[in-house]
């Protein structure tokens, strides 16, 4: 265990986003080999992270490809974990919607256009964020520095930012995939409460996705 003392913690900034791209794509792969924007959209895994790179780029708020939603750890001068936290429905927009006008802004007209016939695959496991509410996404902790709590200390202080800023929020909810254990514990330590599974029958979707069952966690603020 290192001390806490060691680490500061921060909001990211643009000069992280090598590493806040590589969080994106370690979590998205949820401890297998499936990153679903290599699979949905047809790119390879470096790709895959030029692009997320691209998005992050373009500093757009309220979404998990957004620089300002994300909380990092730093030590000796170097980001060693990141998560996203954030309001859901800035200027009443849903993330998924500035997601996805990402995606259409910066990917190639055809991975949309495969990701377009894939979607009625990988719908079922589609969950939509409630507004004004806090949202934890994507994590990710370097290697040699696991087993510090790092991501449930850095959910937790960034809830309680976002919560005094915004005091009407009442909730939190995050999705993970039923397979990423490491994820679900987290949550769940820090007084998450599993909302809702959803899961789909349909066999092809483990071609794109990681697991074929996503949990929605809740908890109260």
């Amino acid at each position: 265990m290192i001390a806490m003392s060691d680490f500061i913690n921060r909001i990211a900034t643009v000069k992280d986003i090598p590493f806040l791209a590589n969080t994106i794509i370690e979590a998205e792969k949820s401890g297998t080999d499936k990153l679903s924007y290599s699979t949905i959209f047809g790119l390879s895994e470096d790709e895959s992270r030029k692009y997320i790179i691209d998005m992050l780029s373009e500093e757009v708020d309220g979404c998990e490809l957004s620089v300002s939603s994300f909380f990092v750890a730093e030590s000796a001068g170097q980001v060693v974990a990141a998560v996203s936290v954030w309001i859901e429905g800035v200027d009443g927009i849903p993330s998924s919607v500035l997601k996805g006008n990402l995606l259409s802004y910066t990917l190639p007209q055809h991975c949309i256009e495969r990701a377009v016939s894939i979607f009625p695959i990988i719908r079922d496991l589609q969950i939509e964020y409630e507004h004004d509410t806090i949202i934890l996404g994507n994590g990710h902790v370097v290697k040699e520095f696991r087993g510090n709590n790092l991501l449930g200390i850095l959910m937790s202080e960034r809830m309680k930012q976002l919560s005094l800023e915004k005091p009407g929020i009442k909730n939190a909810f995050a999705q993970v995939f039923e397979c990423n254990t490491p994820s679900l514990r987290t949550c769940e330590k820090l007084g998450f409460h599993r909302s809702m599974v959803k899961t789909s029958t349909n066999d092809e979707i483990l071609q794109y996705l990681p697991y074929h069952s996503k949990v929605l966690l809740k908890k109260s603020i």
